[in-house]
């Protein structure tokens, strides 16, 4: 197979997201069909969440099946990450350019000290089959630097590694398996591969991005950084940006633009857009879709792009991708009525059932209304007290958890802790006594009042709040309610 002619470039590129950036993110576009990749990091933002029932909020604690359900790559193992795959045109007809992106945590890594910084280091093997020309297999070893411990530890996804390919157009399949350098931890993924060729009167599917630039020719790579969990956070981001490319010329007497509709978990269009193509010249066109967050709410949504310059034809082409929005980073992306049911913690039962009877053309509105109402500042566009619960969310989780089926803010220290926040002192009486089969905890909330006491009854690590302690953290919550 021949092989496009690309120039080496390399971009470091920041990106502001309210507190966090993205961080050092640099773009390396490789010579010839064999490859390329760039490891990067996203700083670390305040984390939030959502529910429903029982059942379904324990689902959602899941991170990854959101995921899983918008056709993502999920790998599994002990180092478990998130990625996609993206296709755009070769400079050749017979070559289709396959960036595959992955997202992983510090966590999943082995950090050690050097000096005042801390490193980690993993490797990502990519294997091809039936082999790509002459690439069957890429190895890539990686370092990551972050300059505290706190850093070492963050559960959301910070770091994106970007490998680019040269490929036929075909079938095949490809194994992703990444491993940290500092133990034998691993993860995994196998997915088929349906590499698309892209003659005249094609288009690419939407490709979400945190940066991107058109670029010139098929001979050269567009300047892209993508969004690997094709996520974006009400509270962050004003617009989820997505690149989209079409081949062949216009068709004359043709509008020159790209119908954008985005559909949301109900299954109903929450937004319509037209936007202009950009002409490059060769058969090449590009554009830069921009959906406004405030306006297409929260859930699994799905992003429609159609060709309007092929409308003389009775059906334009049309492609598709996920399009994921979250309360925040970090936290699982699933149907609205799940994500409002991680409030439960957080706000009054009336204001939840409200929040639920809205119509999806109206969640944006009534999310709105919910900030105003339930925040204790007059700090605009920011409810300090719900970044707060969904920081203690997320710390819950990591702190609490019990068994492999519950989250840790879903178990009794879980929820007090995520409602009412650090005690002020955590009392043991016997924790120390080997000798006593059943423990007991006491939490004590001075600016409650209140004492919560906690009993592991069969010594397993289940804690469980006491019927009086229970009754007490109920009557707290009436008094607070928001």
């Amino acid at each position: 197979m021949r092989a496009a002619t690309w120039s080496r470039l390399v971009s470091p590129v920041r990106r502001a997201m309210d507190s966090a950036r993205l961080r050092e993110l640099v773009l390396v576009v490789c010579v010839g069909s064999a490859a390329c990749h760039h490891s990067a990091r996203t700083e670390p933002h305040a984390e939030v969440a959502s529910q429903g029932g029982v059942d379904s909020i324990a689902r959602t604690s899941d991170p990854r099946a959101g995921y899983r359900r918008a056709g993502l790559l999920v790998g599994s193992g002990d180092v478990p990450f998130v990625g996609s795959i993206a296709y755009v045109a070769g400079a050749l007809p017979d070559s289709t350019v396959m960036l595959i992106d992955l997202s992983l945590s510090d966590r999943s890594l082995t950090f050690t000290r050097e000096g005042e910084t801390y490193r980690a280091a993993y490797d990502v093997v990519l294997e091809f089959t039936p082999s790509v020309g002459a690439v069957r297999r890429i190895a890539t070893h990686e370092q990551v630097r972050v300059g505290s411990f706190p850093e070492t530890t963050r559960e959301e996804e910070s770091l994106i590694y970007q490998q680019v390919v040269s490929l036929p157009p075909g079938r095949g399949a490809i194994a992703i398996s990444i491993r940290d350098a500092g133990s034998t931890r691993t993860g995994v993924v196998r997915e088929p591969l349906s590499v698309p060729r892209f003659d005249d009167g094609t288009m690419t599917s939407p490709i979400p991005a945190f940066r991107a630039r058109p670029r010139a020719s098929r001979d050269k790579l567009p300047e892209l950084v993508v969004n690997p969990r094709a996520t974006s956070v009400y509270s962050r981001d004003s617009v989820a940006l997505f690149y989209l490319e079409a081949y062949g010329p216009s068709s004359e007497g043709a509008r020159e633009t790209v119908q954008l509709r985005v559909v949301g978990d109900s299954g109903v269009v929450v937004f319509v857009d037209t936007v202009s193509w950009i002409e490059a010249g060769g058969k090449l066109r590009s554009a830069l879709l921009r959906i406004p967050i405030s306006r297409v709410g929260f859930g699994e949504l799905s992003l429609s792009a159609s060709d309007m310059s092929s409308a003389q034809s009775a059906s334009p082409h049309a492609t598709s991708a996920p399009l994921l929005v979250s309360f925040a980073d970090g936290l699982p992306v699933s149907s609205f009525e799940d994500m409002v049911g991680m409030l439960r913690f957080f706000a009054s039962s009336e204001r939840l059932s409200e929040l639920r009877a809205l119509s999806p053309q109206d969640r944006s509105k009534g999310w709105s209304a919910f900030l105003e109402a339930t925040d204790p500042t007059t700090t605009p566009r920011e409810n300090e007290a719900l970044r707060a619960y969904f920081a203690r969310i997320v710390d819950a989780n990591a702190r609490f958890r019990e068994d492999d089926r519950t989250p840790g803010w879903l178990t009794d220290r879980g929820m007090v802790f995520s409602a009412l926040g650090e005690p002020d002192n955590m009392i043991a009486p016997n924790g120390s006594d080997g000798g006593q089969r059943s423990a007991v905890q006491i939490w004590d909330y001075q600016r409650y009042h209140t004492r919560f006491t906690f009993v592991d009854r069969a010594g397993f690590g289940r804690w469980r709040l006491t019927p009086s302690s229970e009754a007490d953290y109920h009557a707290v919550m009436r008094r607070i309610a928001r």
